[in-house]
């Protein structure tokens, strides 16, 4: 409860921060607007643009499973919920663009990182029960207890981190789209892009979920005898992993983005809606290196000390038996991944500045290896809502 709690108290804190900034950037952007605009302005060759983003990330790795999370009983969670993907990525962005006077030339750098950290922890535990006991004696048994040193119990726990950053440079022609309106403006560029994907994680598992005790209640002195010294069994299993993956490649990239006025509120400003696709073909390196390691004991114990009485009984281990294994992987291969995405959103702009607010997603083909023993490509993306502010200058 508590993760979830703080979890909906960060996406909310960033939700307000989001509106509140782009509050503030509208409000300035106005301000500069009003006193750079000088009616026929002339257009800025240069546009320094500055954003931030909330981005809900695409992630298929492989959760670290031992043999043992197929025996939890039902009545326990399963200790691979605090293997669930990181969710969310909170990360910024920056572009310069140079549009010379007179040219439909547009030469263009821009620059998105973000970045992750999340850790998750699961325990359960049961107490231990007293069977009753129901013998006329003068000594008075209201029940036995189970040995305190073996109630059932399971604990889990899970770090992760993970960061990218996105490079960007482009030539592209500005030309008009008459299907659109006159109102349309359209931007066609390639480029090189350029990404490097990064991910670490560490799990821990412990537990004896399934401590098995006699269930009967206790009628006569010969069952009290018999559960002194009965038998009990129950497995005890550990559990460990690390891992660190990573992808860089470099590749060719083509985009096409978009705006169409829709209305102006004043001669010196205009609300448009902006929209954009984008391909890429990188070329690059996927890594992944990692450990883990998993026991389970098996424990047969006969023995129980009594709740009211003052007889104890030692617990001896009638049998035991440990079953471990350990792993160790380091593969790196070269990989061929796509990349598609694409943006919409709205605008506003004056001659010498913009605010811009948006929804935008990237995906990556098999960029990241997420398997554990054996390689397995998976997907890597980020899609959510970004909001950015644009300075216009020279002209």
């Amino acid at each position: 409860m508590n993760e979830l709690a703080n979890m909906l108290r960060s996406r909310a804190d960033f939700r307000l921060r989001l509106l509140a900034g782009v509050s503030a950037a509208a409000l300035t952007i106005y301000t500069i607007g009003s006193a750079l605009a000088d009616g026929e302005a002339s257009r800025p060759t240069v546009w320094i643009e500055l954003g931030a983003q909330l981005e809900q990330m695409k992630d298929e790795e492989q959760p670290f499973a031992p043999a043992f999370v197929a025996n939890v009983p039902s009545d326990f969670v399963s200790p691979l919920v605090v293997q669930k993907p990181l969710e969310y990525s909170f990360g910024e962005e920056g572009s310069v663009s140079f549009q010379p006077a007179g040219s439909d030339l547009v030469l263009s750098a821009s620059v998105r990182f973000g970045r992750s950290n999340g850790q998750r922890q699961k325990q359960q535990e049961t107490a231990n029960a007293h069977v009753p006991v129901h013998i006329t004696t003068p000594l008075k048994f209201d029940s036995v207890k189970y040995p305190s040193s073996h109630i059932r119990f399971q604990e889990s726990s899970s770090r992760q981190s993970e960061s990218h950053i996105i490079l960007d440079f482009q030539a592209g022609k500005d030309v008009g789209l008459g299907i659109f309106g006159r109102q349309t403006s359209s931007t066609f560029s390639a480029g090189v892009r350029y990404a490097q994907f990064s991910s670490k994680s560490t799990t821990r598992m412990d537990g004896e979920p399934d401590v098995h005790y006699p269930s009967q209640a206790i009628t006569t002195f010969a069952a009290l005898a018999a559960f002194h010294s009965a038998a009990f069994h129950f497995h005890d299993y550990a559990g460990t992993a690390s891992a660190q993956k990573s992808f860089h490649g470099l590749g060719p990239s083509v985009s096409w983005k978009a705006s169409t006025v829709v209305t102006k509120p004043s001669d010196r400003g205009e609300v448009a809606i902006d929209w954009g696709v984008n391909a890429a073909v990188l070329f690059g390196r996927q890594r992944a290196v990692g450990h883990h390691q998993s026991t389970i004991q098996s424990f047969y114990k006969k023995g129980f000390g009594l709740g009211k009485t003052a007889f104890r009984a030692a617990f001896q281990t009638v049998s035991s038996a440990v079953h471990s294994s350990a792993k160790d992987h380091d593969r790196a291969r070269s990989v061929v991944v796509p990349n598609l995405g694409g943006f919409a959103g709205l605008s506003a702009q004056y001659s010498n500045a913009k605010v811009s607010i948006g929804y935008r997603a990237d995906f990556f083909l098999g960029a990241m290896d997420g398997g554990i023993d054996t390689s397995v490509s998976k997907a890597h993306g980020f899609y959510g809502p970004f909001a950015s502010i644009s300075i216009g200058l020279g002209g």
